[in-house]
């Protein structure tokens, strides 16, 4: 995403990563380290957009908008809008604490995640944040792996959900790449106006939309009915009227 101020300035798009130092997690180098809880959320205070899943959109739609984005690579991904403005996400309060029912699984997954240690290779391996201050070796929280070296039950669960999560990111790829060659898809903006007449316009982000998604074959539209494409389609058309109420966030 990209914000253009009203003097017409651009900015540089910021990724919703989180990740300071990313490491391989090792039980040699590890062992003995414990995960203890971190107050809220305030990490991902200064993130307006985070990715999202295929499979979370309906649970996403009821609170937040689902765009599309572009990468470097031209390739399409879905994130749900936090805020409105450069580096401020909404839904992050003061305390830290998350204000919504549904939290997104990509914040939900920090400090681990799953990433190539080598470009050239075609596996993942299971990453750590070393930089998460809940990573400590004083014995606070639960133990990443017993005495033995094997993963405790904290570890296994985050490992299996990484899985599960990398297994949705895939299929999400299918979804994108499909709208992609439908060609469906416009650029879209949001505009807001402040109490004080400041004027912000938040762009590079995209929409399906309704008239080519009307106007497709009908082979097309069975496709994707069949497929359940349809039903995420939707839930990105009716999440577009969150829009209004993080203006009113906002305000």
């Amino acid at each position: 995403m990209r914000t253009k101020t009203s003097s017409g300035s651009d900015t540089a798009p910021i990724l919703p990563l989180f990740y300071k130092k990313v490491v391989p997690l090792n039980k040699e180098i590890h062992g003995d380290l414990y995960i203890g809880g971190i107050e809220g959320y305030s990490h991902t205070k200064e993130t307006n957009s985070i990715y999202i899943a295929a499979i979370e959109f309906l649970q996403v739609s009821r609170e937040y908008p689902i765009v599309f984005a572009q990468g470097p690579d031209e390739k399409i991904f879905p994130v749900a809008l936090l805020g409105l403005e450069k580096n401020k996400n909404l839904f992050v309060g003061k305390d830290g604490k998350w204000q919504a029912d549904y939290i997104p699984a990509y914040v939900r997954r920090y400090p681990f995640i799953l990433a190539k240690v080598d470009e050239k290779e075609s596996n993942f391996t299971v990453c750590v944040d070393e930089s998460f201050p809940g990573f400590n070796t004083a014995k606070e929280g639960v133990a990443l792996f017993d005495d033995k070296g094997e993963q405790q039950q904290v570890l296994k669960q985050a490992v299996d959900f990484l899985k599960d999560y990398q297994t949705h990111l895939q299929l999400t790829a299918i979804f994108c790449e499909n709208l992609s060659k439908l060609d469906i898809l416009e650029p879209m903006q949001a505009n807001i106006e402040r109490a004080s007449g400041e004027k912000t316009t938040l762009a590079g982000f995209m929409g399906v939309n309704r008239q080519k998604l009307k106007e497709l074959k009908p082979a097309k539209l069975a496709e994707l009915l069949k497929s359940d494409q349809m039903e995420l389609i939707f839930a990105h058309l009716a999440s577009l009227s969150n829009i209004n109420s993080l203006m009113k966030r906002i305000a």
